[in-house]
């Protein structure tokens, strides 16, 4: 199936159905599909074809959703664009991407118009809201263009998206995903979430990534349920929306949470009744989050794990059965998983032991864009992904998150993992964030610091929390110094900055 048409079901059944929410702004499934069209026909005036990339550089939007779905209609490849890019990445993805048309929000007026110029093959910038030189009226264009069903014919092996790894040791690497790769993730993450008409969830994280696309956005439309979107997160607006929307879950990141959590005051008189259940995943999430989260809130959080190359659901904990917290859940059926010696992937390491986590799936990405030293390096044998994640499974199967083996702290020939040290400082009854990162040591060669929030301001000194993991946790994995801070750093998809947190530690 061309991804494209993924909610014409909806369309016939239920037009009036609402899909899309923003502000006070309601769009229907009929009124999506005729916007959908008209984007797939300017896009088609304009001269993109079948296997063409349109670049949308667009923070959450609902126009995201026409923009994407009209180019794919078409037969073309949409490349969600990262809204945090610095302009030389911008560039970067354009060129790599070979990116035809750029669909941008009012926010990156400037960059579209310079890209335009800049960037050879990019023959066209639209921009929304805004008038521009060197660029088109994004409304203007879609108005003028004609509403005709459009319905390209695509292979399973055709490209559908082409997302961009976050870069955090390079260079922003383009990952392919086919056709058959997208609608058999979303149908399956539809299928192991139980979602329905009925369901509306709130996408207060970035669309552009894997969490919010995969796990809200396609889901919600493939299965004709509805989406709020908030153009950028705020801790109280995500409160007051999921009340006010009656939304019946959301998906987001640990930071986030974390957060929400900060706001007792509003969490305390907000009626959360029609929230069944939470997602999180995208990064380590501590334990003491999950159970003070469901206490708060009166709804489950249900921790998964998943990546861009590999599918954004590979572990989950389901909605019914038993979830186990403190673990990424048992492997979605179909996927096939192996823990392995990071060394030797050809050696499975014993349960319970910590190895790197191997995946396959029915539908695999078909690797990196323009990288095939870099595909054979990950994909082995074309088939097993390596994740570069370092997990432990236990006795039941569950998996369970150390770390990235990035992340992995060789202290004195000892192997400290972020996460392990987060969990004993989280324990702390003043500690509402904390991030673990290595720096240089001359004598051990690298050493933990830790970056903690307070939740009372004041309360807690370096030593105390330096003292706390010396009671509590191994000593040769105790935070050789502890900083105290506002907040902690986050990227663009929301996740902990650690790459600026080493800096700053090494600083």
């Amino acid at each position: 199936m061309n991804v494209g048409n993924l909610f014409k079901d909806s369309v016939k059944l239920r037009p009036d159905r609402v899909a899309l929410i923003q502000e006070d702004r309601r769009l229907t499934y009929g009124e999506l599909d005729t916007r959908t069209n008209q984007v797939a026909n300017g896009l088609r005036d304009l001269g993109v074809k079948r296997g063409d990339t349109v670049g949308v550089l667009v923070k959450n939007d609902i126009r995201f959703v026409e923009c994407m779905f009209g180019a794919l209609r078409l037969g073309a490849v949409v490349t969600p664009v990262t809204t945090r890019a610095h302009y030389d990445t911008l560039v970067h993805i354009m060129e790599d991407s070979e990116t035809k048309v750029l669909i941008a929000s009012p926010h990156f007026a400037e960059e579209a118009a310079r890209l335009e110029t800049g960037v050879s093959g990019l023959g066209h910038a639209l921009v929304m809201d805004t008038a521009t030189d060197g660029a088109t009226d994004y409304e203007s264009w879609r108005e003028a263009a004609a509403d005709t069903d459009v319905d390209t014919p695509v292979d399973d092996g055709d490209l559908c998206l082409l997302p961009y790894t976050s870069g955090s040791t390079g260079l922003p690497k383009g990952v392919l995903l086919p056709h058959q790769n997208v609608e058999w993730w979303t149908r399956a993450v539809r299928r192991a979430m139980l979602l329905g008409p009925e369901d509306r969830t709130l996408l207060a994280i970035p669309v552009f990534h894997a969490n919010g696309m995969f796990m809200a956005l396609m889901p919600m439309l493939e299965c004709g349920g509805s989406l709020v979107m908030l153009h950028d997160f705020d801790a109280r607006e995500v409160i007051t929306a999921l009340s006010r929307e009656k939304c019946t879950y959301t998906t987001g990141v640990p930071a986030m949470y974390k957060l929400l959590l900060r706001e007792e005051d509003l969490i305390a008189e907000t009626d959360f009744s029609s929230l069944q259940f939470v997602l999180c995943g995208s990064s380590e999430v501590p334990e003491e989050l999950l159970s003070e989260f469901e206490a708060r809130f009166g709804a489950p959080m249900l921790e998964g794990y998943g990546l861009t190359e590999g599918g954004p659901l590979v572990c989950y904990n389901p909605r019914w059965g038993i979830s186990k917290h403190g673990t990424s859940g048992l492997p979605y059926p179909g996927i096939e998983l192996r823990v392995v010696d990071p060394d030797d992937p050809a050696k499975d390491v014993p349960q319970g032991e910590i190895g790197e986590l191997l995946m396959r799936s029915p539908a695999p990405s078909k690797g990196y864009h323009k990288l095939p030293h870099v595909t054979k390096e990950r994909f082995l044998e074309g088939k097993w992904l390596k994740t570069n994640d370092l997990v432990r499974a236990d006795e039941q199967g569950y998996i369970k998150i150390v770390g990235r083996q990035d992340d992995m702290i060789n202290c004195g020939g000892e192997n400290v993992y972020p996460k392990e040290v987060e969990n004993v400082l989280m324990t702390h009854a003043n500690v509402a964030d904390v991030a673990v990162v290595p720096v240089p040591d001359d004598i051990k060669g690298e050493v933990p610091v830790a970056f903690a929030v307070e939740k009372n301001s004041g309360d807690t000194s370096p030593e105390s929390l330096k003292q706390y993991f010396l009671d509590n946790g191994p000593a040769y994995a105790h935070p050789r110094k502890v900083f105290i801070v506002d907040e902690l750093p986050l990227t663009g998809a929301k996740k902990v900055d650690r790459t600026h947190l080493k800096e700053l530690a090494r600083a």
